[in-house]
């Protein structure tokens, strides 16, 4: 048999206007009533109709997700967007892009709008998917997005051409010179556009033979390192474009009877928990993940709760450099000692 609300409303001895007061949270009910309502929902079960809920309130309490895959970056993002999202009563439709598949696109899109969710976070592939997401969203469904310009959209940055700058200035102090960088692809240039900026700013050229573009994948460090090797240029440091790429880049070079940092020193960039327990660890330039979450949210929710998209806004977070083992500075100062 069906619990309702009118079940509901019966055992505790009030109206259901009460007990829909308790489930929509909006009008004050007395502490005592809305403990006696509570107690009724949970001796018998009772399961909202979100339906009916949704058409009252005009919401769902859903929030669509987007990322590009499910490595540990993505995934420590989504986890935080999830966990603050709790905090507001909302619960995530996460959905898993691919890094180029725009077809996936355009049926998760399809299907947030079926299903009517309060607001979207993208974090998805590129600006060249984007433009038609907008089109199929057409105003519908408030939207941030994640290290993207789109117009009248709001966004979330990281300061991606300080982060690259970070990286390659620390290697510039450490006394290198011929740094080799090795990146995503270049429709997401600004840390290789910081690297050259750090590189620039020290009065070093950089060498275009030391420049390797991929995905942002183990694959693309370890095959990008192994070119470098082969190549006639030499290099005494590595710069990546994320802690995955150099995590590859790290294995090519043991596998070539390389030393890290004795030999090629090494920075990554993202700060994954993996960073801190591979051997060597890590050097890497961090990424405030769990700001970022908060800033996306902040954003979106305000989005929705104001009903006005006229009013767009930009949060730019910094990077941190995090000092480990694979560029040698510990080792440094350690003898320095």
């Amino acid at each position: 048999m069906t619990i309702t609300i009118k079940d509901v409303a019966k055992d505790a001895g009030v109206s259901i206007a009460t007990v829909s007061r308790v489930l929509n949270g909006k009008d004050k009910v007395k502490p005592s009533t809305k403990q006696k309502v509570e107690q009724s929902i949970k001796k018998l079960n009772y399961l909202p109709d979100l339906t009916a809920q949704t058409m009252v309130s005009k919401k769902t309490k859903t929030i669509g997700l987007i990322v590009p895959s499910l490595h540990e970056y993505w995934a420590t993002l989504a986890e935080n967007i999830q966990e603050q999202l709790w905090e507001y009563g909302y619960t995530v439709m996460f959905c898993v892009s691919g890094l180029v598949e725009s077809g996936k696109l355009f049926t998760y899109i399809n299907s947030f709008i079926q299903r009517k969710v309060d607001g979207i976070i993208y974090c998805g592939p590129g600006s060249e998917h984007t433009s038609f997401i907008l089109e199929l969203l057409d105003g519908k469904i408030p939207i941030v997005v994640l290290d993207r310009t789109l117009p009248d959209v709001n966004s979330v940055y990281g300061d991606h051409l300080e982060g690259g700058k970070i990286g390659a200035e620390h290697l510039i102090k450490l006394g290198h010179k011929d740094i080799a960088y090795v990146g995503g692809p270049f429709s997401s240039p600004e840390r290789e556009l910081g690297f050259r900026n750090g590189m620039t700013l020290h009065g070093l050229t950089v060498n275009e033979s030391l420049i390797k573009r991929g995905e942002f994948t183990f694959e693309c460090g370890f095959n990008s390192a192994n070119e470098l090797l082969d190549g006639k240029s030499k290099f005494t440091a590595v710069c990546c474009g994320n802690d995955l790429i150099a995590f590859g880049v790290i294995d090519a070079l043991r596998k070539r009877g390389k030393r890290v940092p004795e030999d090629i020193a090494i920075v990554g960039y993202d700060d994954i928990k993996m960073a801190s327990l591979i051997k060597p660890e890590l050097t890497t330039v961090r990424q405030p993940l769990e700001k970022i979450a908060i800033g996306l949210i902040d954003l979106l929710l305000e989005t929705i709760d104001m009903h006005d998209t006229k009013q767009i806004k930009s949060l730019v977070f910094s990077m941190e450099l995090i000092i480990r083992e694979s560029c040698g500075a510990r080792q440094m100062m350690e003898l320095s000692r």
